[in-house]
């Protein structure tokens, strides 16, 4: 008498089954932004623990040298930037421009510059930059404090090897990567979670405030179709805040 699986007690699965079902349940066209989110999540979780100050903690020297700076940003350039640049030439067929990579509307761009720096300069960098949390996280290079050398050896380093990483992967690659299915308010949402996330262990008013970042950075790409003005405001941020804490050290 033949046995069926039941009654021997085996949990027979028919992989090529279950695949064509988990497929089904990805709607056409959904696929590729949705392995967009995946692999940038996953991007920012390495990256969180390879390329952060909180994780890194003493394996960052912050001796002033360009080593030391490069050791600490050049993981990030190559989860943020290299590898997510590979994924739009894999997945979307190299669309550069489609993902932020142009200069964009330049005169929406200066607009909103010439309105948002001064107020963030002012009335949130400058109040920031003399409470003692962020004094005693900022500059990550401490030799920056005493050396006007080492502070623009910093802040060069910053721009050009994490700033443009970071810009692209969450205001390019995510974001534009995500906008065309989900649409705009759901694609900066998308991008804003992981990198709200990726600040965790770093002073809480700069985790809080990373969510109004990323709503405005994402605003500013999707309204001048372009990563470089977000990119420019990110990297006055983050260079005024040093600022402001040496000239007040």
């Amino acid at each position: 008498m033949a046995v069926g699986p039941a009654e021997t007690g085996r949990f027979e699965v028919n992989a090529p089954g279950v695949l064509a079902e988990m497929r089904s349940l990805i709607p056409a066209g959904r696929a590729r932004p949705a392995m967009v989110l995946i692999v940038g999540t996953l991007m920012v979780v390495i990256s969180r623990h390879t390329g952060a100050v909180p994780f890194r903690g003493a394996d960052f020297a912050g001796t002033g040298s360009i080593g030391s700076l490069l050791s600490l940003f050049l993981p990030t350039f190559l989860l943020f930037g290299v590898l997510p640049a590979a994924g739009v030439g894999v997945l979307f067929g190299g669309q550069w421009r489609s993902f932020g990579l142009c200069v964009g509307d330049w005169k929406a761009g200066l607009r909103l510059l010439a309105v948002s720096y001064p107020v963030i300069a002012l009335a949130l960098l400058l109040p920031a930059a003399l409470t003692p949390e962020i004094r005693d996280f900022y500059p990550i290079d401490r030799t920056a404090l005493v050396s006007w050398g080492a502070f623009a050896r910093l802040e060069i380093t910053r721009i050009v090897v994490f700033y443009t990483a970071w810009e692209f992967i969450f205001r390019g690659f995510m974001l534009f990567g995500v906008e065309k299915s989900a649409g705009p308010w759901i694609a900066i949402a998308a991008q804003t979670i992981p990198s709200c996330l990726w600040h965790i262990g770093m002073p809480t008013s700069e985790l809080v405030s990373s969510i109004a970042g990323g709503i405005l950075f994402g605003m500013m790409a999707v309204r001048t179709r372009s990563i470089l003005w977000p990119f420019i405001l990110h990297c006055l941020i983050g260079t005024t805040l040093d600022s402001f804490i040496v000239l007040t050290t």
